[in-house]
């Protein structure tokens, strides 16, 4: 308001803002570009996110996460936009669990006997949901499925950690 009354002033007036007047309007509006360029970031990297093929946040927002924050911002902000694995399918959480063992992100025979139980279900590897969870795509119910492969180790081991313990459950 004081930005719009002190322009109109300068415009009726043909008077020159005075110093103090200057001051005040550059850091209002310094403030207000701070606020929108904030926004803008937020904005984006959760776009980036719900696209196909990006993945997760981690990606969108350069890999932020594991520099140039501080570690307990990072890992703190990005363990929240990890996927709910509780509304995957079992033929989904096999599929994946087969996934992070192949790739050896996870090992021991915790996974190995929850992935034979569930693989020994009737039908489950035959679906859909197994094929694209073996890929490495979490399919949670959102538009886009979860990739896996674009997420870096250390979270691509958190997800399968998260999966482990979903397939266990479902045993």
């Amino acid at each position: 308001m004081k930005i719009v009354a002190a322009l109109d002033l300068f415009r009726v007036t043909g008077a020159a803002l005075k110093p103090l007047e200057k001051e005040k309007t550059m850091r209002y509006s310094h403030g207000i570009f701070a606020c929108l360029t904030a926004i803008g970031v937020l904005t984006s990297s959760a776009h980036a996110q719900s696209m196909p093929g990006m993945g997760s946040a981690e990606n969108a927002m350069g890999g932020m996460s594991s520099g140039g924050m501080g570690s307990g911002m990072g890992s703190g902000m990005m363990s929240g936009m990890l996927p709910n694995v509780s509304s995957a399918s079992s033929g989904n959480i096999a599929g994946v669990l087969s996934y992070c063992v192949q790739n050896n992100y996870l090992s021991g025979s915790g996974a190995t006997s929850a992935l034979s139980g569930l693989t020994s279900k009737a039908g489950l590897t035959s679906s859909s949901d197994y094929t694209s969870g073996q890929k490495g795509q979490l399919l949670t119910g959102e538009s886009n499925p979860f990739s896996l492969s674009t997420l870096k180790s250390g979270l691509k081991q958190k997800v399968c950690n998260m999966v482990l313990s979903r397939a266990q459950n479902l045993l």
